[in-house]
């Protein structure tokens, strides 16, 4: 093992002499040995090597073939690239003309019911993709607490329960632990001590067992600035989503949302951020908030989701959410100070007081009668929410207590929490509303009387041309053909040409539902159905006296049983949906790539002008390789650094929701090397065309390809070490140190004696390998004899040149792993240093920042 990890001279072959002492050039002036012959160079079997005689322009074409082969290869690959963001446009531009036909279909049809029963109460959008959730979830909490390490206890005791669909919020002053409490409850809470229990339907369990079916919004709005809206949101969803559902229920789940939230008429606008503009604030915050209703949670967690929002769009927001509510899912928010219009959406409301204790929890509409009932009167005109903060801040006088204190509302809530159930305003009565057997009387009769002149041709059935013209009488607005040819393959299914009158009656009936029974949406899975049994049999083993073996266990057994019994996507299918939105965002960034391009075509000119023209160098010579070899690892690990440097946040918010890391950190590199394969031909291809070195262009990339190889390593490392902004210093002095001093001959030439320096040298500089490759061969091509084939120069020039050929020669022609060569040799050794450094990035993408991805 011991040549394969520091590159260990092999045994010298029978007879051969001991080479002199290595070290450095001896300095100017002193004496220097001539060598009586430089050894011939040890023949490396690379077939294709170039001649150095004149060249007609067929010999030339002939022997750059290579080049051009794989410059057409490059440009087909662009091509392949650019047809794929062309039909994916194409195909988001189909999926927004089919959100726009829903859209316009669904007003025909609140036309149309109306017109038979103008009372009739219809929906304004019916969900075709979302589902009520398979079981209801009650969140129960009890003497939570929460003490920073470090630092003061900022909850205490707080006790209570939010019900399953409900939008529940939770108020108070600064200070009060309103973030706190709800990390506290969905287990984001790493940064303290916690105490108390949390119970999930009557049963104890943690929430982090639930996370496929509990989403958490931040405060910040993260998301992908590079892409669309539908396309934030249709990612989220095929990422989230129980694998088992079909692609159309998918789709029509991202187009439930982008109804929801408001977003269909900007659903092909770019996103972006502080570079780019795209929509504006509120709209970016509704596409924070439906990325997480992409994968129809049951429980959603917000982190003041109408922060700096004007009250307009706020009141959208808590409208979306409170609409929610009606497939079953829990909103628990974190909100300051509403208006009163948004207030009374709110079902349930927690109170907290300075030092994190609870003041009210209960019906938002019983506050303000539990404050009045301790003695505090609210002045006419004002803003309850309002006047609820200056009450917890002890701004408000308290007629029954002369000396009253904010600490007291502590005390008060323990004494008359049992009272809020018998205040007035707990239970509202409803009047009774229409059921199903009501509707379809009504709108039957209706129907039976209008029928014989809408059914012109009296054949029993509406055909298209008929219908158009009902809803053009509905609605006074003639519809377009796609929009009839929709409500038909609604009513009587996809590909119908005409409707029966039942198929019509039973449409026009189930628009008052919330979920869509249009004949075309395949019904709910079997998984998705609700279904009580595994509870009913739960609680009959748990009164039976049966003990678990372990209380942990049983906690997260019952976890696992609530919700959907979701089977999240596999590893492979996560890959193929990263790797689509990898390949997506790849081609919007194509001008930032064509500048960077342009960067490392100027720096090649820089480098082959200086070596022909200004500087002209041997082509034997090891420092230009040297030089080259840096540059181009410099560059490419500087910019492989934002791979996973940038948007971090983004990373942690979906690895707290169950996407696998394996094929988040595959998706990236693997759509990275398509980056460094097209850096290498650039910068290659550009110094190859003007320096004209004397091998093949194939033989003269590949060590280059290597480079960019290992040095992405690099820079996948170092951005998951180091904070973005320190990325390019880091990786600059690292990249300056391993390879531009450590790969340099002379200091190889030092330090190969076998002993732990020239083991760490080859572990982490590419250089020592890599320019080993590109000299190998091109003095396997050459055979260069210093003086022999140029009579002018100097003698002192010509023992300098032999000098330098002997020491680089006793440097790249020292190091063999058995038969492999002395090419693949340290290509071997880039390989085993690459996956090494790959292998220590994902175990820092798994390990780093634990405790931001819950």
């Amino acid at each position: 093992l011991r040549p394969c990890l520091g590159g260990y001279p092999v045994a010298r072959r029978a007879g051969a002499a001991r080479p002199p002492r290595r070290g450095a050039l001896p300095p100017p002036g002193a004496a220097m040995e001539v060598p009586a012959a430089v050894s011939p160079a040890p023949q490396v079997a690379m077939p294709g090597l170039k001649d150095m005689s004149a060249q007609t322009w067929g010999e030339y074409w002939n022997e750059n073939a290579s080049l051009y082969i794989l410059l057409l290869v490059v440009a087909a690959c662009m091509l392949s690239i650019a047809h794929f963001e062309r039909e994916w446009q194409r195909w988001q531009n189909r999926l927004a003309r089919a959100t726009g036909i829903k859209q316009q279909g669904q007003a025909y049809s609140m036309a149309l019911v109306r017109h038979f029963v103008p009372s009739f109460t219809c929906q304004r959008y019916q969900f075709r993709g979302m589902m009520r959730n398979a079981k209801s979830i009650d969140i129960a909490f009890e003497d939570l607490a929460l003490e920073v390490e470090g630092g003061p206890q900022v909850l205490k005791g707080v006790s209570g329960k939010f019900f399953s669909g409900r939008l529940s919020a939770i108020m108070g002053p600064s200070g009060a632990g309103k973030t706190s409490f709800m990390n506290v409850l969905c287990g984001k809470a790493t940064y303290g001590k916690i105490s108390g229990q949390i119970a999930i339907n009557n049963r104890k369990a943690d929430m982090r067992d639930l996370r496929d079916v509990v989403g958490f919004v931040p405060q910040d709005d993260i998301v992908f600035e590079d892409l669309t809206v539908r396309e934030q949101i249709d990612f989220s969803a095929r990422l989230r989503n129980d694998r088992r559902l079909s692609p159309k229920r998918v789709r029509h789940i991202v187009d439930d949302i982008l109804s929801i939230m408001q977003l269909e008429h900007i659903q092909k606008s770019i996103v972006g951020g502080v570079s780019q503009r795209g929509i504006s604030g509120g709209q970016r915050k509704r596409v924070n908030i439906g990325l997480e209703l992409a994968a129809q949670p049951s429980v959603l967690f917000l982190d003041e989701p109408t922060s700096g929002l004007d009250s307009t769009s706020s009141l959208s927001v808590a409208a979306s959410l409170k609409r929610m509510g009606s497939l079953g899912m829990s909103s628990i928010m974190v909100i300051h100070q509403p208006r009163y219009s948004l207030f009374t959406l709110i079902d349930d409301v927690l109170l907290l007081g300075k030092g994190g204790q609870t003041v009210f929890l209960g019906p938002a509409t019983c506050v303000k009668e539990y404050f009045e009932s301790l003695g505090f009167t609210m002045p006419e005109f004002e803003n309850p929410a309002d006047w609820f903060m200056d009450v917890i801040s002890g701004d408000v006088k308290n007629s029954i207590i002369p000396q009253f204190k904010p600490e007291m509302l502590f005390g008060l809530w323990v004494k008359h929490k049992n009272e809020v159930s018998s205040l007035p305003s707990f239970r509202v009565a409803a009047s009774r509303e229409l059921n199903d057997l009501d509707v379809h009387a009504v709108i039957h009769e209706a129907l039976d009387k209008e029928w014989d002149s809408i059914d012109t041709s009296r054949n029993g059935i509406l055909e298209e041309s008929e219908l158009q013209e009902l809803l053009a009488q509905c609605s006074a607005v003639i519809p377009d053909a796609d929009v009839v040819r929709d409500l038909v393959g609604r009513m009587a299914g996809e590909g119908a040409m005409a409707v029966s009158k039942s198929e019509f009656l039973s449409y026009l009936c189930s628009l008052g539902e919330e979920i869509a029974q249009d004949v075309g949406l395949s019904p709910a899975p079997d998984f998705a159905t609700p279904s009580r049994d595994n509870d009913e049999t739960s609680e009959s083993s748990s009164e039976s006296g049966s003990e678990y073996s372990s209380e942990a266990r049983a906690c997260r057994s019952h976890s696992l049983s609530v919700g959907k019994q979701r089977q999240i996507p596999t590893m492979r299918e996560q890959l193929a949906t990263l790797m689509m939105r990898r390949m997506v965002q790849w081609w919007r960034m194509i001008k930032q790539r064509l500048l960077f391009l342009g960067a490392l075509m100027f720096g090649a000119t820089c480098f082959s002008v200086m070596d022909r023209y200004l500087a002209p160098q041997t082509l034997w010579d090891a420092t230009p390789l040297l030089y080259l070899h840096t540059a181009l690892a410099l560059l490419c690990s500087i910019f492989c650094l934002p791979v996973f440097g940038h948007n971090q946040p983004l990373f942690w918010r979906e690895r707290a929701r169950g996407i696998n890391i394996f094929a988040y950190f595959l998706a990236r590199v693997i759509i990275t090397l398509l980056d460094l394969t097209l850096m290498t031909f650039v910068f290659t291809s550009w110094y190859y065309i003007i320096r004209q070195p004397i091998v093949p262009y194939w033989h003269w990339m590949l060590p280059f390809l290597f480079s960019a190889f290992g040095a992405s390593g690099w820079g996948y490392l170092v951005s998951n070490l180091v904070a973005p902004e320190h990325g390019p210093f880091v990786m600059t002095l690292v990249t300056f140190t391993k390879d531009a001093i450590c790969g340099n001959f002379t200091t190889l030439l030092a330090v190969m004696d076998g002993g732990a320096a020239e083991t760490v040298i080859g572990l982490l500089s590419l250089t020592r390998w890599t320019v080993q490759m590109s000299f190998t061969y091109v003095v396997g091509a050459m055979n260069p004899q210093p003086g022999q084939n140029d009579r002018v120069l100097a003698s002192a020039q010509v023992v300098k040149e032999q000098v330098q050929l002997q020491m680089e020669k006793e440097v790249y022609f020292h190091c063999e792993w058995g038969n492999l060569g002395f090419w693949w040799t340290p290509a071997m050794a880039v390989l085993r240093n690459s996956v090494i450094l790959y292998a220590l990035s994902y175990i820092a993408l798994l390990l780093r920042n634990r405790k931001k991805q819950v």
